[in-house]
């Protein structure tokens, strides 16, 4: 293998495909980036086994070849170099890859690429596509809400669900649910699969800000692939059965509140002064107050706080405890600026929602005394 390539178009496609380079390789191979020219194409890939990333770029090849070579040490060496053209050339016989520009020359360990586990873009017998920034949108208000434990691992991705022009995200850590939807496309059939959270940053990080811009999705029984510009992302489904959402969400509601949401948030940042010290991160919210909404804290090391906030009720509302870090994680996300709380009892999940529109709807369960 030898080419050379401008550090520019080699630089762009390893930033992003960095993303699926495992920080600790169950194996070897799996901590490398993969290599192959041909063509005047440098194809480069890399995988964690939960996601797999592959770009191309052109370059000038005098020989074609494929090589892995590490892949954090491979970008680290890329970023640092400082003229505009790469030379890059395999010395086989010492599993070495000369790395070479302006007037610096690196040699960097290889492995055999037959190890590799590769990424393939053969055709999926099902497809959609969407506008980028629509998906963007989507994953941003459902991702924040999946486990980060992998004791049930079904609960550490997100749903997608389709029904006719409908497409819904869906994720849920048990305590919390992020329920998302947009109606816009067409897809071949409904489908149902649970991505995780890991592979959706990722997606997320990928995913351009432009407002028409089409991904395409492909999917089969066992994987998603995103085709994303130049860069084709796929990402394992997980096998298990996620929870009926539908029957998470209150089917009715005793009082609406309606707050303003900046006003909320942060009132929220003041009372966790107080309430980060505790171990639930519980901050006290009375709805039943007839100035407002008071919120309160305590702490047996570093005192107590409370605060009052003007709010739209209907009904008596309730005194309900909250982990507010639960609760500002949908705040922060939010594009309106007010939102609605439907609530029963003073333990029944509440029902969030923003102020004018049910596409986002966010589940929470109060804590218990």
């Amino acid at each position: 293998m030898r080419f050379n390539c401008l550090k520019e178009d080699l630089i762009a496609v390893l930033n992003a495909v960095a993303n699926a380079v495992a920080v600790k390789p169950q194996t070897q191979i799996l901590g490398g980036i993969y290599l192959n020219v041909k063509k005047n194409t440098l194809e480069i890939q890399a995988t964690n086994y939960s996601i797999g990333m592959m770009s191309k770029i052109p370059v000038d090849a005098q020989e074609e070849g494929t090589v892995v070579v590490i892949g954090k040490k491979f970008i680290d060496v890329v970023r640092a170099l400082t003229g505009e053209a790469v030379i890059i050339n395999e010395d086989a016989r010492e599993n070495l890859l000369e790395v070479a520009s302006g007037k610096s020359k690196f040699l960097i360990n290889t492995m055999n690429a037959y190890d590799f586990p590769k990424i393939t873009s053969s055709e999926m017998p099902s497809s959609f596509k969407i506008k980028a920034a629509v998906f963007k949108n989507l994953i941003k208000k459902t991702a924040f809400a999946c486990a980060t434990d992998e004791v049930q691992p079904i609960y550490t991705g997100c749903l997608f669900e389709s029904k006719g022009d409908t497409l819904t995200l869906v994720a849920t850590n048990k305590h919390r649910m992020a329920l998302a939807s947009e109606n816009f496309f067409n897809s071949e059939k409904d489908f149902r699969f649970v991505i995780p959270r890991d592979a959706l940053r990722i997606i997320y990080e990928t995913l351009p800000n432009a407002e028409d811009e089409l991904i395409k999705i492909d999917y089969n029984e066992k994987k998603v692939a995103f085709t994303i510009g130049k860069i084709f992302i796929t990402a394992r489904i997980i096998d298990g059965n996620f929870p009926d959402y539908r029957r998470i969400v209150p089917s009715d509601s005793e009082s609406v509140i309606k707050i303003d949401t900046r006003g909320l948030r942060s009132a929220i940042e003041r009372v966790s002064l107080i309430a980060r010290e505790d171990f639930n991160k519980k901050i006290m919210f009375d709805f039943t107050s007839e100035y407002g909404l008071e919120l309160k804290a305590a702490s047996a090391q570093y005192g107590a706080v409370e605060e009052t906030l003007d709010i739209e009720k209907q009904g008596e509302g309730a005194n309900i405890a909250f982990n507010y870090v639960y609760l500002m994680e949908a705040l922060r996300i939010m594009d309106s600026d007010q939102f609605r709380i439907f609530m029963r009892g003073r333990f029944d999940p509440v029902d969030i929602r923003e102020a004018d529109s049910d596409k986002f709807i966010y589940i929470l369960t109060p804590l218990r005394p």
